[in-house]
C-alpha cells in the first residue's frame, strides 16, 4: 500500500442514537498486488485490501461491513461499484469482503479487520490484436518459407 494516507477534504462524522459512528473522508487508496502472469493475456487476478486498526482492539474500535448481516461475517458485494470508472484494461468480476478476528498473545480483546477481495480479469482484445496475432502471423510466414524450392529467388 501507499502508507500516506492523507484525508484531502474534511468531513462530518455522523453519530446514530445507538452510538454507531460513520465518517465517511473521500480518499483515493493506493495497493501493490503480486500478480501471476502464467496465463497471461488470458489471466485473473485477486487482490487483498486489509483495513483494520493497529492502534484499539476490537472493543475500542469494532469494524464491521455496513452491509454485513447478523451472523456472518462475509459480504458478497463488499464494494460499490457505480460510480466506478470501466477500465480499459481490466474487468472485475467480484469483490466480497470479510470480517476477521485476529487475537493476539500480548492482548485478551480482539484485534477487527474488515479485507476486501478484489477478483479481476484482463480485457484480452487489445493483447490479441497487437500480440498475439502478429507472432502467429510471424511464425507461420517464417515456417512457409521452408517450403519454397531452394533455387527460388521469392525467399
Amino acid at each position: 500500500a501507499d502508507g500516506n494516507y492523507e484525508v484531502t477534504l474534511m468531513t462530518k462524522a455522523t453519530v446514530t442514537w445507538e452510538g454507531e459512528v460513520s465518517w465517511k473522508p473521500p480518499a483515493i487508496y493506493k495497493s501493490s498486488c503480486e500478480i501471476n502472469v502464467e496465463y497471461f493475456p488470458f489471466d485473473e487476478q485477486s487482490c487483498l485490501m486489509k483495513f483494520g486498526s493497529w492502534t484499539y482492539n476490537g472493543a475500542q474500535v469494532d469494524l464491521r461491513h455496513m452491509l454485513q448481516s447478523s451472523g456472518t461475517n462475509l459480504v458478497d458485494k463488499g464494494i460499490d461499484l457505480s460510480d466506478f470508472y470501466m477500465s480499459v484494461e481490466w474487468d472485475i468480476l467480484e469483490v466480497p469482503a470479510a470480517r476477521n478476528e485476529e487475537y493476539y498473545p500480548c492482548c485478551t480483546e480482539p484485534y477487527t479487520d474488515v479485507t476486501f477481495n478484489i477478483t479481476m480479469r484482463r480485457k484480452t482484445l487489445f493483447y490479441t490484436v497487437n500480440l498475439i496475432i502478429p507472432c502467429v502471423g510471424i511464425t507461420f510466414l517464417t515456417v512457409l518459407v521452408f517450403y519454397l524450392p531452394s533455387d527460388s529467388g521469392e525467399k
